[in-house]
C-alpha cells in the first residue's frame, strides 16, 4: 500500500510540475509574441512598413501556435492596415517624384496590400487597393505614352479597363495612344474615341467626355486641313463632315468647309458654310476675321460686289488686315474704302 501511495504522490507531483512548465512556456510565448508585436508597432510608426509586417507575421506564428487568440486578433487586424499605409506612402512617393520607378513601387505596394487584405479577410483595405490599381495603371500608361512607348502604354490601359470597365478616362487615353501609334488608321482610333464617349456618357464622366469630343474634333480638322493642302478635297470634306457627329456647332469645321469650297469655286456651298461658321463662332472680331474673309471670297465669286465689300471690311483684323485691304482696294475697288488696319 505504501508503495502505491508513493507512486500516486509522485504522479501528482509530476502533473503539477508539468502544468507549471506548460504555464511557464505559455507565458513565455505570450511575452515573446507581445514583444514582437510592440516592435512591429514601433517600426510601423516610424514608416518601416515592410519590416513591421515581417515582425507581425513572426508574432502571429507564435500566437497561433499557442492559441493566444487575443493577440492573434490584434495582429490579423493590424497587418492589412500597415500594408495599406505602405501603399499610400508609396503613392505619395510617386506624387513627389513622378517617375516610372516610383509608380512601379506604388503599383507593387497596392498589389501586395490587396493580397494581404484577401489573406486576412479585410474587405475595406481590399476595396481601397482595387480602386487604386486601375488608376495607377492609367498613370503608368501616361508615362509610357510620353516616352512614346505605345505598346507598354496600351498594355497598362487594357489592364486598367479589365479592372474597371467604367474607367472612361482610360478608354479616352487608349484612343489617344492608338491615334499617335497609327495616325493613318482613322477608323480604328475613331472607333476607340466613340467607345470612350459612350462610357463617359454612361458614367457621367464630364472630364473624359469633353476630352474625347474635343480631341476628335481637333484631330479630324487637322487631318482635313492637311488633305486640303494636298488638294484632296473630297477626303478632306468627308473628315469635316464627321466633325458634326461630335460637335454639330463647330465653327472651325464650318470655316474649313467654306475654305475648301471657295478653293473649288463652289461659291454657294462656301457661302452656306461661312454663314454657319459666323453663327457658331463665339470669339471676338479677330476670331471672326478669317470667316468673313471666306464669306467675302464666296460673295466675290458670285459677283455680289456690295456683299463682298461688306464682308472684307469685317475681315480687316489681325492677320487678315492686309489680304482684306488688297481685296477691297485692288480687286473689288470698293467705294469709300480706307486701307487702314483695325
Amino acid at each position: 500500500m505504501k508503495s502505491l501511495k508513493s507512486i500516486l504522490i509522485l504522479a501528482a507531483a509530476f502533473s503539477i510540475t508539468l502544468f507549471a512548465v506548460e504555464q511557464t512556456n505559455a507565458q513565455d510565448a505570450r511575452n515573446e509574441a507581445i514583444e514582437l508585436y510592440n516592435q512591429a508597432q514601433e517600426l510601423a510608426g516610424s514608416g518601416d512598413f515592410t519590416n513591421s509586417i515581417d515582425l507581425y507575421r513572426e508574432a502571429l506564428e507564435i500566437s497561433q501556435a499557442n492559441d493566444l487568440n487575443d493577440i492573434t486578433e490584434l495582429i490579423v487586424e493590424r497587418i492589412p492596415r500597415v500594408a495599406s499605409s505602405r501603399a499610400s506612402n508609396a503613392y505619395r512617393g510617386y506624387q513627389s517624384e513622378r517617375t516610372l520607378e516610383s509608380v512601379n513601387n506604388a503599383l507593387s505596394a497596392f498589389l501586395e496590400a490587396k493580397e494581404i487584405a484577401e489573406e486576412f479577410g479585410n474587405a475595406e483595405v481590399r476595396q481601397q487597393a482595387e480602386a487604386a490599381l486601375p488608376q495607377l495603371h492609367y498613370i503608368r500608361s501616361v508615362l509610357h505614352f510620353r516616352a512614346e512607348n505605345y505598346e507598354d502604354a496600351l498594355a497598362d490601359l487594357d489592364t486598367a479597363i479589365d479592372m474597371n470597365a467604367n474607367y472612361a478616362l482610360a478608354f479616352y487615353q487608349k484612343a489617344l495612344v492608338t491615334k499617335n501609334q497609327n495616325p493613318s488608321e482613322v477608323d480604328t482610333w475613331l472607333g476607340l474615341y466613340d467607345e470612350a464617349i459612350e462610357v463617359a456618357e454612361r458614367v457621367d464622366d464630364n472630364r473624359a467626355l469633353e476630352n474625347a469630343l474635343e480631341s476628335v474634333e481637333e484631330e479630324l480638322i487637322f487631318r482635313a486641313v492637311d488633305l486640303a493642302e494636298d488638294r484632296e478635297f473630297d477626303r478632306a470634306v468627308d473628315l469635316l463632315q464627321k466633325v458634326e457627329d461630335y460637335n454639330p456647332e463647330s465653327a472651325n469645321a464650318q470655316y474649313r468647309m467654306a475654305e475648301i469650297y471657295n478653293k473649288r469655286g463652289q461659291w454657294d456651298q462656301a457661302l452656306q458654310h461661312a454663314t454657319r461658321a459666323l453663327e457658331y463662332e463665339s470669339g471676338g472680331v479677330n476670331d471672326k476675321a478669317k470667316i468673313y474673309f471666306e464669306l467675302g471670297t464666296a460673295y466675290k465669286g458670285q459677283g455680289e460686289k456690295e456683299n463682298a465689300c461688306e464682308a472684307f471690311e469685317n475681315a480687316r483684323y489681325g492677320d487678315f488686315t492686309e489680304p482684306a485691304n488688297h481685296e477691297l482696294q485692288f480687286e473689288l475697288k470698293c467705294e469709300g474704302h480706307t486701307p487702314t488696319g483695325r
